[in-house]
């Protein structure tokens, strides 16, 4: 009896052990889920916060006149001819932009000038073009009102011939 009794106290302390086991793993993946919600939601908040302070509305002004440049190729003088439009969600950024147009304009007929060679060759080209007109845009208003101000330039019309 006296070992039916031990044995009876193995398989009780036997349950209390795998019982307190497999409370602990749901703790613990409990919390660890908890873990992982708490930490995404941390970085989706963040995220809304950062959309929410960029969501100022999208402003645009056209660069007129049109860009007009000759650019010799291949022993014939070709011509590029395109009308660009300015995007950002800063106004004062365009303020500034219009105050110095001469500079961007300048600026962008001589990059245009040096670039035009290699997209006459190269369609998909066209789209380096403008992220360095974007650049280009950009860097005469960090050096004017000490930020880059807009956020693309785009092509509204460009003609090869």
């Amino acid at each position: 009896m006296a070992a039916a009794q031990t044995k009876g106290r193995q398989t009780g302390a036997s349950k209390l052990i795998v019982i307190a086991v497999i409370a602990l793993l749901a703790l613990g993946g409990a919390g660890g889920a908890w873990f992982f919600l708490m930490a995404g939601n941390g970085e989706a908040d963040a995220e809304v916060a950062n959309d929410t302070r960029d969501r100022r509305p999208i402003l645009y002004h056209e660069l007129s006149p049109s860009f007009i440049v000759n650019f010799p190729h291949r022993g014939r003088q070709r011509f590029l001819q395109a009308e660009l439009a300015v995007m950002s969600r800063d106004e004062q950024a365009l303020e500034a932009l219009i105050e110095h147009m001469p500079v961007v304009r300048h600026n962008l007929n001589s990059l245009f000038s040096a670039q035009l060679i290699r997209i006459f060759d190269n369609p998909e080209g066209i789209d380096e073009l403008r992220q360095m007109a974007t650049e280009e845009v950009q860097r005469v208003l960090q050096n004017e009102i000490g930020r880059p101000g807009i956020e693309e330039v785009l092509f509204t019309t460009f003609v090869l011939q």
